[in-house]
C-alpha cells in the first residue's frame, strides 16, 4: 500500500461582514492539506461555512505566503448574482 503524501499547512484568512456593532469577523486558521487542491477544496468550504449567507472575502495562503485562492462575496447567498471565483 502507497503512503499519502505528507499535509501541508495552509493560511485561510477570512473576513466576514455582519449586521452589528462591531461590523466584521476576523479569521485566521491553519488547513492541513496533502495538495494545493485538497487545501482550496477545504477553504471554499470553509469560507462558505463561516460566511453563513453575510458578505466577506478570503484568502488562502501557502507555507511561502503565496496566495494560491481568494474569493469575495459582495451580496449574501442568493440575494444576487455569485461573485466570481478566483
Amino acid at each position: 500500500m502507497a503512503a499519502s503524501p505528507p499535509s501541508a499547512p495552509y493560511r485561510l484568512q477570512c473576513i466576514v461582514h455582519r449586521e452589528s456593532a462591531s461590523g466584521i469577523i476576523i479569521h485566521d486558521e491553519q488547513i492541513l492539506a496533502p495538495s494545493e487542491h485538497a487545501a482550496v477544496a477545504d477553504a471554499k468550504a470553509r469560507f462558505a461555512q463561516l460566511l453563513a449567507g453575510r458578505a466577506g472575502s478570503a484568502a488562502l495562503r501557502d507555507q511561502a505566503g503565496r496566495v494560491v485562492w481568494s474569493r469575495r462575496q459582495n451580496t449574501p447567498s442568493g440575494a444576487g448574482a455569485p461573485a466570481p471565483e478566483g
